[in-house]
């Protein structure tokens, strides 16, 4: 008996399985923007990243520039199109245990129709990366999209 929950202590202790980013966008047709929240496995994008820096998200050594950092790689790894390349601003981070939410915003957008998307996050390091994005607006169902390796971009239309 022991030896069986040893066995599976060490089997749910390993690293999880599965490996998805949640990448929700919403029009916010009173401001003109697009509010984005990408949920992410905490440990994954520090993992990801600790070639640049030891982030430590959300502890007291926390790196002072993890923000710019985490946005770096964001914006090597996500593509918004509308006519022509979005931008967006960094509008802040928070952890709920081993999940992190980041929130990005794109300001002048008259709204979500015919938004291209590329989302290739941590694609570069674990195979199995599934990232999901849903793009909602008020008045529109919901669309969404699952980006794997190899995936090219794709455009939201309703």
């Amino acid at each position: 008996m022991k030896t069986l929950l040893a066995a599976l202590f060490l089997l749910c202790s390993t690293a999880h399985d599965f490996f998805i980013s949640i990448l929700t966008i919403r029009f916010a047709p009173a401001t003109h923007t697009l509010d984005l929240t990408w949920r992410i496995t905490a440990h994954d994008i520090e993992h990801a990243l600790e070639n640049v820096a030891p982030l430590k998200l959300g502890s007291e050594q926390e790196h002072p520039k993890a923000d710019s950092i985490l946005n770096a790689y964001f914006m090597e790894h996500l593509v918004l199109m509308q006519e022509k390349q979005l931008t967006w601003k960094w509008v802040g981070k928070e952890l709920d245990g081993e999940t992190l939410y980041c929130y990005l915003q794109v300001d002048s957008i008259g709204g979500p129709q015919d938004l291209l998307v590329k989302n290739t996050m941590l694609q570069d390091l674990f195979y199995e990366q599934q990232n999901l994005v849903h793009v909602e607006g008020e008045g529109l169902s919901t669309r969404s999209h699952t980006f794997v390796i190899g995936s090219g971009p794709y455009t939201f239309t309703w």
